[in-house]
């Protein structure tokens, strides 16, 4: 990494960032008449809402066959994720039996490819059905841990999603990480696994709100405490993240603030070096129940229920950015971050060249930008619509959404440049 001073800021070069091949998840609830939406997103990884195990076997989840082969077919890795509920020592037999059918046995001729990645738990920390101490989580992760690794030592482990906040005390992501890792919790776990959701914008009434911008907050948290215990280096999955569209209580939220989040959480996550990231739902899902809840209304697609629904199918504005935005940064590189009083500047390289994600946060700054670029450049919006072509530096007025530019930007700059002389 090196630092380039740009203006009366700097801006921040990335060289070599290596990351695993594909980015763009999907996580929850999903049904297999929902998979066909999924190539047309660019989906790479599903966490597909079910559990399967530790016990009992493997033959007899059909569910689970049925929603890998599906996912398989479309080119899209499942992720299965065990049950770590109760978890005797014996279940670790088990385990290693369904890995192993689903891995080198009978499972891959039915589903079509091996699997290799098997989440553990979820929310464990959180307070249902796999919630318990970090130091009862250690053990039955080590359970089910070592019966995928006697079946596959080359499958990936990953541990299922830490939540964080205030209000959790001791259970909060920090010490609960830390307090696994104490417990030996780390020998058995390849990628750590973070979730947040929020709100698009910060609100006067919910101050402690997440936004977009905790997700910075809880990888360096992450990457703190497992530098801690000697695992500095290991992957960070967010495999659930997402605000919505409609109005829960006395917020509303517009499809376009639904949209732009999307982008500003997978952009912000991409730029940190987060493996992947998962949006939770892909179709609403009635997860509460009323229409009117925040995972009802957090989908890419509406389900037909609900006061601000406009039609079971309809595909949101936040389908049509997740599609675009998993187009432009799919093998892309990292090149350069930059932002000051809330404009937020992100330098992509890809197989089509060079591109920009540019956004202001309207909280924090309005107003307009100056782009300098090198030779001629095209602006679009989130949904890949042009909003012009420029040639030489010009004036850009940012609104709620991102914008993508297209060519090489060498300066953004939040006051106009000095005149030329004459």
């Amino acid at each position: 990494m090196k630092l380039v001073a740009v203006g009366l800021c700097t801006l921040v070069f990335f060289t070599g960032l290596a990351r695993e091949p594909g980015f763009f998840g999907i996580s929850g609830g999903m049904s297999p008449d929902e998979f066909h939406y999924l190539a047309e997103l660019g989906v790479d990884y599903v966490i597909y809402g079910l559990y399967i195990g530790p016990q009992g076997p493997p033959e007899a989840r059909p569910r689970d066959r049925t929603r890998m082969r599906g996912l398989i077919e479309r080119g899209v890795t499942p992720i299965p994720t065990f049950w770590a509920g109760e978890v005797p020592p014996q279940a670790s037999a088990s385990v290693a039996e369904i890995v192993a059918y689903f891995t080198t046995g009978p499972g891959v001729k039915e589903v079509g490819a091996p699997i290799r990645y098997w989440q553990i738990g979820n929310e464990e920390n959180g307070g249902w059905g796999t919630s318990c101490s970090p130091e009862e989580f250690a053990r039955r992760v080590q359970i089910i841990s070592a019966g995928i690794r006697r079946a596959c030592p080359d499958c990936t482990v990953v541990m299922g999603g830490l939540l964080d906040g205030p209000e959790m005390g001791d259970w909060a992501l920090e010490p609960y990480l830390r307090r696994f890792l104490a417990a030996g919790g780390g020998e058995w776990i390849d990628v750590y696994n973070f979730h947040y959701y929020g709100l698009a914008q910060p609100h006067p009434r919910l101050p402690s709100a997440q936004t977009y911008r905790t997700g910075e907050e809880l990888v360096g948290k992450l990457r703190r405490v497992l530098a801690e215990f000697g695992y500095q280096g290991r992957p960070i999955w967010c495999s659930e993240t997402s605000t919505y569209s409609g109005k829960v209580g006395e917020i509303f939220q517009s499809e376009e603030e639904q949209a732009a989040d999307l982008v500003k959480r997978f952009v912000l996550l991409y730029s940190l070096g987060v493996e992947k990231t998962f949006w939770t739902f892909l179709v609403e899902p009635r997860y509460e129940g009323t229409g009117v809840g925040f995972f009802d209304q957090a989908g890419l697609i509406y389900d037909g229920f609900g006061p601000y629904d406009r039609g079971a199918g309809v595909k949101k504005l936040s389908f049509f950015a997740y599609r675009e935005l998993a187009a432009r940064l799919r093998e892309a590189e990292l090149i350069g971050r930059w932002e000051e009083e809330g404009v937020s500047w992100f330098r992509f390289f890809g197989p089509a060249g060079e591109v920009s994600v540019l956004w202001q946060d309207p909280w924090l700054r309005q107003g307009a930008v100056w782009i300098q670029p090198r030779g001629e450049v095209e602006v679009q919006d989130i949904y890949g619509e042009s909003l012009g072509r420029w040639g030489g530096t010009f004036k850009l007025q940012l609104g709620l959404e991102p914008v993508y530019i297209t060519g090489e930007v060498m300066q953004v700059s939040l006051s106009a440049p000095p005149l030329s002389a004459p």
